[in-house]
């Protein structure tokens, strides 16, 4: 009898270090700086160019974009899966924090295609997004420069 309970504890003991091996790390993270080096140095950039605008970083598009379809839907389900986990770059505000134009900073790991489709569904919604090349980031005045209709007064 004894046998039995010693054999049965060493099984348990045996099914909680296996499950504590395959489990034991499954819910455990760790901080992820929020900027590569190089999107923070453009970051910058952006602000010295656009010091009257407010510039949020690392935007999920389902903060700026919804479905249209009707909630619950599957067309709702398929366009919010479209979304995903998608973000962008940044995201160029006024002062009343209305969307005036995403910034993407391409690197090697964009590809044009792709990118022609995240455009298309930020396009639909009404944003304009500007593309800058990682490589040959563009200098503040340059930024200014494309940003140029955005700074004139108001008339």
């Amino acid at each position: 009898m004894n046998e039995r309970y010693l054999l049965l504890a060493g099984f348990v003991l045996l099914a909680l270090l296996l499950a504590w091996w395959f489990l034991r790390d499954t819910d455990t993270f760790v901080p992820k700086r929020l900027l590569t080096k190089n999107e923070e140095e453009f970051f910058q950039r952006l602000r010295s160019a656009l010091p009257d605008f407010y510039i949020f970083p690392q935007v999920a598009f389902r903060a700026i974009v919804r479905p249209t379809a009707k909630y619950d839907s599957k067309a709702y389900t398929r366009q919010l899966a479209k979304i995903g986990s998608k973000h962008c770059d940044f995201l160029i505000c006024d002062d009343r924090l209305d969307v005036l134009a995403i910034i993407e900073l391409d690197d090697r790991t964009h590809i044009t295609e792709r990118d022609a489709v995240r455009d298309a569904l930020t396009g639909c919604a009404g944003y304009t997004t500007i593309r800058y090349e990682s490589r040959i980031r563009p200098s503040v005045a340059e930024i200014k420069n494309d940003f140029a209709h955005l700074l004139a007064p108001k008339s």
